[in-house]
């Protein structure tokens, strides 16, 4: 933490007073700053592996007969390690951005870096007043408590992570706002930069996401991918503004306009990426992925959010200038589509973020308690999406402009017209449906155009079709839902569609920190056996409880779900059988999504030389 306030001492002291080459110096800190944190975290990580149980937060957390993968990751298991975890990959960022301009003689550079330190000094402070992970037992415990066997999952490896690699890059973005700001000019150079580092972070935020979501689905046994849970939102909510943030970049460096869109986008991602600390951290609102929850941290966290949400705000306020567009335009362009799009992403995060929020005010007023669950979001937000949908459906149609309006034009007016038809005879999906024909519109608008015009506009081709391979997904897998709950004893046979799932054999196993009750069921379709699935039942003897894990299988068009409930008899369990069409396709178009944003980076870093 002295670090940090080193490197904002002596940036603003130098900035004031023009000290020559203070550049490099700060640089350098950073660097150290990224190595003391780094061996923290190391001898942390250590302390798990060789079952340190004289450290409190490792008893808590951590077990003898934990498996290394999930020791380690153990690691930000719990509130103090997570904490730190986040500051390390925000110091990890602060080192790169470091290490590429070390040799630049702009004050923008060190600016951004004591902005970083800042946030890192704040973030570090609370960690040794409120959170210190490294806090001594005496005497120290004969053995840990183990870590909670929701999280003994491979998820709990890679998303927790990624969240926190997407929020650090992020949070770059919005220091170099905020500096160009102090410094007196935001440009289209500056937004250049900022969107070269925002991008790789949405990507390392939207991966974590889609982890997170299939995580979910694949653990959770209620066979969802996403539930609207407050957990869920905190960090959706910092995705929703970076992405309509990546779109106000691009226009703000392309044409100099919507300058204060890109600059209270940037602020606004920087405050909810905060906010989902505190939703998840506080214990304020209960969640039921949330795992380093701690009510007594709660009035420090918001203190500490509130502190610097108002100190980005007041810098935006105080140094922001006015000024009149560097361009002008006029009638259906893309600068008119991205103000829309940016107009649409603004209307869901406010839909999102009140839905999230409401249950934590209708308490905080005295009124009671209240929840919000996904009928309130699947019904405010579906609009949205199809509007999102025809606005990138009609983006693209500017790009084949020159090319065979009228084939194209017929393609696309028969798939709408095939939707709505659908939704004239398919009486409850008449949404969805729509959706589906928007969707198919959106598809043939993106890739019926000239060779030529596809390469060019290729990044945003492949994200965009990631975005509606995604909506299809979403589509199908909420109206083609089949499912059935009967007790099944060893031998018998469930028919559900055209599937026939054969109870074949139940397996008992011991593994490392658990037993497990296996059931292995065999699925046919016309005499041919397509899948097979395994769901389990676990034991913790640590924690004395009990999980369950779903039993999936997946092909390109559906996947099977089984769910092994409570024993009702001898080989005899309550099961829960599933069948869904599109699930995969949500993950498929996430990672589309990200393939597209990435080119573009790449090609952007390319053309930088």
């Amino acid at each position: 933490m002295a670090i940090c306030v080193a490197i904002g001492t002596y940036t603003l002291a130098g900035y004031i007073f023009r000290w020559r080459r203070f550049q490099r110096i700060v640089a350098c800190w950073t660097l150290a700053q990224f190595g003391v944190l780094l061996f923290a975290f190391a001898v942390l990580a250590l302390c798990f592996v060789q079952d340190d149980f004289s450290v409190n937060y490792v008893a808590q957390h951590s077990h003898r007969d934990l498996p290394l993968g999930l020791k380690i990751a153990a690691v930000w298991g719990g509130h103090e390690g997570s904490l730190l975890l986040w500051v390390l990959c925000l110091s990890g960022w602060s080192a790169a951005f470091a290490c590429r301009y070390f040799r630049a003689t702009d004050p923008l550079f060190p600016l951004t870096l004591a902005v970083l330190a800042t946030i890192a000094a704040a973030l570090l402070a609370f960690i040794l007043l409120f959170s210190d992970p490294f806090v001594r037992l005496f005497p120290p415990a004969i053995e840990g408590r183990d870590l909670n066997p929701m999280l003994q999952h491979i998820g709990l490896i890679l998303h927790p992570p990624l969240l926190y690699l997407g929020y650090g890059g992020l949070m770059v973005s919005a220091a170099l706002t905020l500096a160009a700001l102090i410094h007196g000019e935001f440009n289209a150079a500056v937004a250049w930069l900022c969107w070269r580092w925002a991008l790789p972070a949405w990507c390392a935020l939207t991966s974590g996401i889609l982890l997170g979501s299939w995580w979910a689905y694949s653990e959770l046994g209620w066979g969802g991918w996403w539930f609207w849970d407050p957990v869920e939102n905190a960090s959706l909510l910092p995705w929703l503004t970076s992405s309509a943030l990546l779109h106000s970049l691009f226009v703000t460096r392309m044409r100099g306009i919507y300058r204060h869109w890109s600059l209270l986008l940037a602020i606004l991602t920087f405050i909810l990426s905060l906010l989902g600390t505190l939703i998840v951290r506080s214990g304020i609102l209960v969640s039921v992925h949330a795992f380093a929850l701690d009510n007594d941290r709660a009035v420090p966290l918001f203190i500490l959010f509130a502190l610097l949400s108002f100190l980005a705000l007041l810098i935006y306020g105080w140094c922001a200038k006015g000024g009149r567009p560097a361009a002008m335009y006029t009638g259906w362009s893309r600068e008119t589509a991205i103000l829309l799009t940016l107009l649409l992403f603004s209307a869901v995060t406010l839909v999102v973020l009140l839905g999230t929020l409401y249950p934590m005010i209708y308490g905080l007023m005295g009124w009671g308690r209240i929840s919000v669950g996904a009928p309130y979001f699947n019904r405010t937000l579906l609009p949205f999406g199809v509007l999102m949908l025809l606005v990138i459906g009609f983006s693209a149609g500017g790009y084949w402009k020159h090319s065979n309006r009228g084939s194209a034009g017929r393609l696309a007016a028969t798939l709408a017209t095939a939707g709505i038809t659908a939704a004239v005879f398919w009486g409850q999906g008449v949404a969805l449906a729509l959706a589906a024909g928007v969707i198919g519109w959106v598809l043939a608008m993106q890739w019926i155009q000239p060779l030529a015009a596809i390469y060019r506009q290729l990044p945003a081709l492949v994200a965009h079709t990631g975005v509606a391979l995604m909506a299809l997904g979403i589509v199908f897998s909420a109206g083609s839902r089949e499912e059935i709950s009967v007790n099944v004893t060893q031998g018998e046979m469930v028919v559900l569609d055209d599937y026939q799932f054969h109870f074949q054999q139940l397996t008992l196993n011991a593994v490392q920190n658990y037993t497990t009750e296996q059931a292995t069921i065999d699925i046919y379709r016309d005499g041919k056996r397509v899948a097979s699935v395994i769901p389990e039942r676990r034991y913790y003897s640590a924690r004395n409880q009990q999980m369950i894990e779903p039993g999936v299988a997946w092909s390109m068009f559906r996947d099977w779900y089984v769910v092994m409930g409570e024993k009702t008899g001898e080989n005899r369990y309550a099961m829960r059988f599933c069948i869904q069409i599109g699930i995969g396709w949500i993950w498929c178009g996430g990672i589309l999504m990200m393939g597209g944003a990435l080119l573009g980076w790449h090609r952007g870093r390319k053309a930088d030389g």
